[in-house]
């Protein structure tokens, strides 16, 4: 046996005529290694005992029955005694069952034996009916018990490998644990799944009113740069372009192009200061549409068109009300103490259908 791994064995027989021998079991059972478990567990014969036998009998791994000269106390509802219901039991649920029978029940006396002819009539035939069942073998004192238990369980540990118990730091293997951390991760995930559906579902009951898919939103866009005016000299109009100065434009745009452009940055999660400068990068993208509307008034830019906080937290706070985007919620250093925000799974469903390119 495995020095990590114990088989618990339920050790059955009468008790007041063969304490000894029982003792005698149990010592064999816990020199072998093995958890003994008996009647002396339980409390007085009723049901709930029955109910508790039974339970024992099946997490034990191995069923060890020692029979005397005394068939026991009856069972009222069976008229079986209960080392005879607790072998029938073991038996039905194809337990491995090592049986030891006295060699010569007819030498017993005195407190050892049935006196009452029907009990001696029941105990003769519960032998006959383990006897015939299985191999047994014989003893005739209680020295020669430890022997004979210490070969059957050998034979049975052979033939029959229980799975036994073991401690708990022992049956954390580096296997267990790395089947546990990615069962623990599974459960993270799909609680995080859950949760952003009921979000989800929270946020559609009222979005109806708010502004989105094709919805117009005016993004404002700050950029560096001159303004061109005209002076007129001599009766003649003249261009010039004043100091350098910062200046405000306005591009008209919509909910479903603000998602397609900050979408695919939150698929696993951005702060902030990401999501600007994708938003960043997509006004000054259309930094020729934004000059050609404004050519009359404004001349070249000296720096990159961007959007202002205000326009920031407005998506932000207009997406995550719309159930597209949600918290991020991913483990991060202490000192991180940036906002990240990511795509809920209706968000990513909007992206993608947005972003997917189609055939054709």
């Amino acid at each position: 046996m495995p020095g990590d791994r114990r088989e618990q064995v339920f050790v059955s027989s009468t008790y007041l005529d063969l304490r000894e021998e029982r003792q005698s079991v149990i010592q064999a059972l816990l020199i072998a290694g093995c958890i003994p478990a008996g009647m002396e567990l339980f409390p007085a014969g009723n049901d709930e005992k029955w109910r508790l036998i039974q339970r024992v009998i099946n997490e034990c791994d191995y069923y060890v029955l020692v029979i005397g000269g005394k068939y026991g106390s009856l069972d009222p509802a069976t008229e079986l005694s209960y080392t005879e219901m607790e072998f029938d039991y073991a038996e039905s649920i194809e337990k491995p069952i090592m049986a030891f029978l006295h060699g010569a029940p007819g030498k017993l006396t005195g407190d050892q034996i049935e006196l009452d002819k029907e009990r001696r009539e029941k105990l003769d035939a519960f032998r006959t009916k383990v006897e015939a069942s299985r191999v047994v073998k014989y003893w005739n004192t209680p020295a020669e018990l430890p022997g004979h238990v210490a070969l059957a369980l050998m034979e049975t540990r052979d033939h029959y490998p229980a799975e036994g118990w073991v401690r708990a730091s022992q049956a954390m293997t580096p296997e267990v644990r790395t089947e546990l951390a990615e069962l623990r991760a599974k459960v993270a995930e799909l609680t995080q799944e859950a949760q952003a559906k009921a979000t989800s579902t929270a946020f559609l009951e009222g979005i109806d009113e708010l502004a989105q898919g094709e919805d117009e939103y005016e993004v404002k866009m700050l950029f560096q740069g001159y303004r061109k005016d005209q002076l007129r000299e001599d009766g003649q109009l003249r261009e010039m372009f004043t100091s350098p100065g910062t200046w405000w434009m306005i591009l008209s745009s919509t909910w479903n192009e603000i998602l397609q452009t900050v979408g695919p940055t939150l698929l696993h999660e951005a702060s902030e200061p990401e999501i600007r400068r994708a938003l960043d990068a997509w006004v000054d993208s259309r930094a020729a549409e934004v000059s050609e509307n404004y050519h009359a008034d404004f001349g070249k830019r000296t720096s990159k068109i961007s959007v202002g906080d205000e326009v920031v937290s407005d998506i932000i706070v207009q997406l995550f009300a719309i159930g597209v985007i949600a918290r991020g919620d991913k483990k991060r250093a202490v000192n991180n103490t940036a906002k990240y925000w990511r795509l809920t799974p209706l968000g990513e469903d909007q992206m993608m259908k947005l972003r997917a390119i189609r055939r054709g």
